[in-house]
């Protein structure tokens, strides 16, 4: 096994960019699992893209963009993107044609609102109607479009509905049927992008995660000012644990009431297990997340335990209660979720926060006197770093309506974005907050200096861990049946947070014995309905956490 402090910060690690976002990357965010999920969308808010589009709010709050406003080319900064939206041969209609398009917006809206304008440029007939809304709005739409007929031409689907129960009930299509040479695209994506019972069922594929999964959701996003006056600089080295901690209480104490060192969208489920996770997997803790419960789990796919209980998540718990302790945590931070804490950060309130690279973009021109920096998050042992796990599938997976007309044009769209001139543009628009899929797009794009960072790190300090349910797909019927035990991982938390719990050691030990009392009766559950599964399947003992499990997801 290849020690963990091989893992340097290298540019050609940067070229090796595939697949993206760790468990405790990806559960910070409201709870993704190595899927597309709304744990994916985290910004507060997304800087529009100049000269892309008309927009007008719908009476559900819901961006829309009509893509035949513009046929100047969006800029995103100094830079403009050139459009090379080719002939991929597919029969698109002569006729005025308008497709719908919903997703969950935020910072990939940006590109979608200087896409679609290009888009109808090249095909004048053809209009977008594109709803970037919230996940409560596509739940909705959604799952009523299903039953009526009136789902949206390309969508995410709502996290009420996995794609398995999408595609068993004859909702979404096939992306073989419609994206012209198919088996091309789908090669051009690396390895981890494409999995069986995650994107592809039946031998077809049905989700398009055409934005990686490789990326960091819980990076020390720091104000330099505060830190500078503190005396603490992790831009070049990160901080230790007990560095952490004193910086927090220096912070706190300069800032005398008027800012704090450390701010946790505690209210928001998911916030405390990612903050938690982040710190713990990077000390040792060998794992990732599993769907089981709102919240997930963090599992050990090496020995096929929960990991509640090891020397490194116990540390990261008492670590946290420490700077509780010290006061140094930004008052009222148990009544705020994560978009209230992390925007009071360009407000200066708070000295650091562990929170994703979306908020970059944000932040950076929110205002001219706030100075961000981007660390990786505090380590136990700075020489001796693990890197965080995620698992297959992208960022964001999109998928279209079978009851669908406008398939052809649907499948256009998608051939241009798996092109690596699609996946350039996108990195343009969204440069870390949704990583483009392709290593080659990232190192075309022109990253500004923290993005750059962020995708930097992120290449350095993930990897793609094993995933049980594309071991044998009769997992998925274990976590169906999964029966989430009280309190779970999140509210355990802020149990211990709160005081409400006592003696973390025994607290995280009663969760860990819960929750493998509640794996172990999921399985024998999805057993009684059919399924030939075991708690074998949860163990990969040939698993290397230094390295990425691809021998799972080989094309």
């Amino acid at each position: 096994m290849s020690s963990p402090g091989d893992l340097s910060l290298s540019r050609r690690a940067l070229l090796r960019l595939a697949g993206i976002g760790g468990s405790s990357m990806l559960l910070t965010a409201c709870g993704g699992f190595g899927r597309s999920t709304p744990a994916n969308n985290n910004s507060s808010g997304a800087a529009t893209a100049p000269n892309a589009t008309t927009t007008t709010s719908t009476s559900s709050g819901a961006t829309t963009t009509t893509a035949a406003t513009s046929g100047t080319p969006a800029a995103s900064g100094s830079s403009a993107v050139n459009w090379n939206i080719v002939d991929t041969g597919a029969q698109l209609p002569s006729s005025q044609v308008t497709l719908r398009w919903m997703d969950s917006g935020d910072v990939k809206a940006n590109f979608f609102k200087a896409f679609f304008p290009a888009y109808t440029t090249r095909h004048p007939n053809i209009q977008v109607q594109y709803d970037g809304t919230n996940w409560n709005e596509i739940t909705q739409v959604v799952t009523l479009g299903f039953r009526n007929g009136t789902a949206p031409d390309v969508f995410q689907l709502p996290p009420t509905i996995t794609a398995a129960q999408a595609e068993a009930n004859g909702w979404i299509g096939a992306l073989d049927d419609i994206v012209p040479n198919w088996a091309d695209v789908k090669g051009r994506f690396p390895a981890g992008m494409f999995a069986a019972g995650v994107t592809d069922f039946g031998g077809k594929t049905y989700g398009y995660p055409f934005t990686s999964n490789k990326r960091i959701n819980n990076l020390l996003l720091y104000n330099q000012d505060h830190l500078q006056q503190a005396g603490y600089d992790p831009s070049s080295k990160p901080l230790t644990w007990d560095e952490f901690r004193a910086a927090c209480k220096k912070c706190t104490d300069q800032g005398a009431g008027k800012y704090y060192g450390l701010i946790i969208g505690i209210a928001q489920s998911g916030q405390l297990t990612g903050f938690i996770d982040t710190l713990a997997e990077m000390a040792g803790a060998h794992g990732g997340v599993i769907p089981v419960g709102s919240n997930g789990g963090e599992f050990n796919h090496l020995t096929g335990q929960f990991n509640f209980t090891s020397d490194e998540f116990v540390s990261a718990v008492e670590l946290l209660l420490a700077i509780k302790s010290d006061g140094s945590i930004f008052p009222g931070s148990v009544s705020l979720d994560a978009p209230g804490a992390r925007g009071r950060m360009p407000q200066g309130l708070a000295a650091m926060i562990l929170q994703g690279p979306w908020n970059i973009p944000i932040w950076t021109t929110a205002s001219a006197d706030f100075h961000l920096g981007v660390s990786l998050a505090p380590q136990k042992d700075p020489n001796h770093i693990w890197p965080l796990t995620y698992g297959p599938g992208g960022s964001n997976t999109w998928y279209y309506a079978s009851s669908t007309q406008l398939g052809s044009v649907v499948g256009d769209m998608f051939a241009y974005l798996g092109t690596v001139d699609g996946q350039t543009a996108w990195a343009h628009f969204d440069p870390a907050g949704d990583p483009a899929a392709f290593p080659e797009a990232l190192a075309k794009a022109q990253l500004d200096p923290l993005s750059a960072k962020a995708a930097k790190l992120a290449a350095d300090y993930t990897r793609l861990r094993p995933d049980p349910s594309v071991k044998n797909p009769d997992v998925f019927k274990v976590f169906e049946a999964f029966q989430q035990p009280t309190p779970n991982y999140n509210d355990t938390l802020v149990g211990l947070f709160t005081g409400d719990l006592q003696d973390v050691k025994q607290t995280m030990t009663s969760l860990q014995d819960r929750m493998n009392a509640a794996l172990d009766d999921a399985i024998k559950t999805a057993q009684s309905r059919g399924a030939k599964v075991s708690r074998d399947d949860f163990v990969f003992s040939d698993w290397d956490p230094s390295q990425d499990y691809t021998s799972l997801y080989r094309k």
